[in-house]
């Protein structure tokens, strides 16, 4: 059944940088990864950051094939998720993804399904090495991308093996 995947942005992003296995992990580059696992199924999905829209340059880098990018404008992500989490049709087919406190109770009780950031995490990179220590302040295990999937990755992104951009990858994204 398809659902339709709410995801809290900044939330998420924040918590990309402390237990995502890629470094550098940017707005665009967040976008990249959630659009590629959601071409694994046919869900829905909707990343809302805080904020205005950015400025042309910026919002093309973010579009996606597979994910609705939304702003708040003047009011907060949360707000926004909140209005539609209340709004939404069929809440059982809706999937909140925060660490926020509040928007899971707001999830929970509409009868949303939730997950929180650091979780979700662990679906966009699902290969995980247990031979690794845990992340300090942690109760999560860090997770190890397989080669193939290294190789995939740092072609999406335009990367050689050596992590560097390798040429040509202009014409590729455009």
């Amino acid at each position: 059944m398809a659902q339709h995947v709410i995801i809290d942005g900044n939330n998420l992003l924040h918590a990309m940088h402390a237990h995502a296995p890629i470094p550098h992990v940017g707005r665009e580059t967040m976008v990249k990864v959630i659009d590629h696992w959601a071409r694994r199924g046919d869900d829905e999905v909707t990343l809302v950051f805080d904020g205005p829209v950015p400025r042309e340059g910026l919002a093309r880098q973010m579009a996606s094939g597979r994910v609705t990018v939304r702003f708040s404008a003047s009011v907060t992500a949360d707000d926004v998720i909140a209005r539609m989490i209340q709004r939404a049709r069929d809440p059982g087919s809706v999937r909140v993804i925060s660490s926020d406190t509040a928007l899971r109770y707001e999830a929970l009780y509409r009868r949303c399904r939730y997950a929180d950031s650091v979780a979700f995490i662990a679906e966009l990179f699902p290969c995980e090495d247990t031979s690794r220590p845990k992340v300090a302040g942690s109760t999560e295990t860090p997770h190890q991308v397989p080669p193939q999937e290294t190789e995939e990755w740092l072609r999406l992104f335009g990367l050689d093996d050596e992590g560097e951009p390798f040429d040509g990858y202009d014409a590729l994204m455009h």
